[in-house]
């Protein structure tokens, strides 16, 4: 049996330590997601469920309830006992997707409020029309079609106590143009959320 040098001992030991971090995070964050939905659940109960059924209130629970399924599937990633790598790239997968989809719509929620303060001018509409599907669209080409293919590693492959899925392919750093795209339509949707009356821009300037 083969030894391993210094240098891959260190590199093994920092990998199962960022793993075990990943971990902790992803863990922390469904418990929180959790605890935050309980403490105003009442509210949502009373204000959205028994609310008349329109696209904004659609949009609302569809993005809320849609980030409990992508964080599971995460969690589900990391820890599944005996997953082959087919099983490993669909969650991968299916989560990514799921995420996407949910910010995709979290921002399509933020467009139409920017809209609507503006008093839903024609003009506007138009323009962050075009603005919403050019900078999703985007975004969806380059997490389809730049950023894969994945390929996966078993952890209990590498070290038997251990569980889940490790990715270990994939052009990942084609997503950071998704999170630039993001970051400018943010940008621009702020810009106009903050200037639309005198009033929210007093408010914008106090603070």
């Amino acid at each position: 049996m083969a030894t391993l040098g210094a240098e891959q001992v260190v590199e093994i030991v920092a990998g199962l330590t960022h793993m075990r971090n990943v971990n902790y995070l992803h863990v922390a964050s469904l418990a929180i997601l959790t605890f935050d939905t309980f403490l105003t659940l009442d509210i949502e109960v009373n204000f959205i469920w028994n609310a008349p059924w329109n696209i904004i209130k659609v949009l609302y629970l569809v993005t809320r309830y849609l980030t409990f399924i992508d964080t599971s599937l995460n969690v589900l990633l990391q820890f599944i006992p005996g997953a082959s790598e087919s099983t490993c790239k669909t969650l991968y997968q299916v989560g990514t997707w799921i995420i996407l989809t949910g910010m995709c719509l979290a921002e399509l929620i933020m467009t139409i409020r920017t809209w609507a303060v503006w008093g839903k001018t024609r003009w506007l509409g138009t323009a962050l029309l075009i603005f919403f599907v050019g900078t999703w669209a985007a975004g969806f080409t380059v997490v389809g079609l730049l950023s894969g293919p994945y390929t996966f590693v078993l952890q209990d492959a590498l070290y038997p106590p251990l569980k889940g899925c490790l990715v270990t392919g994939g052009r990942v750093e084609f997503l950071q143009i998704t999170w630039a795209l993001l970051f400018v339509y943010d940008g621009v949707i702020m810009h106009y959320a903050t200037h639309a009356y005198p009033s929210i821009r007093s408010l914008w300037v106090s603070i």
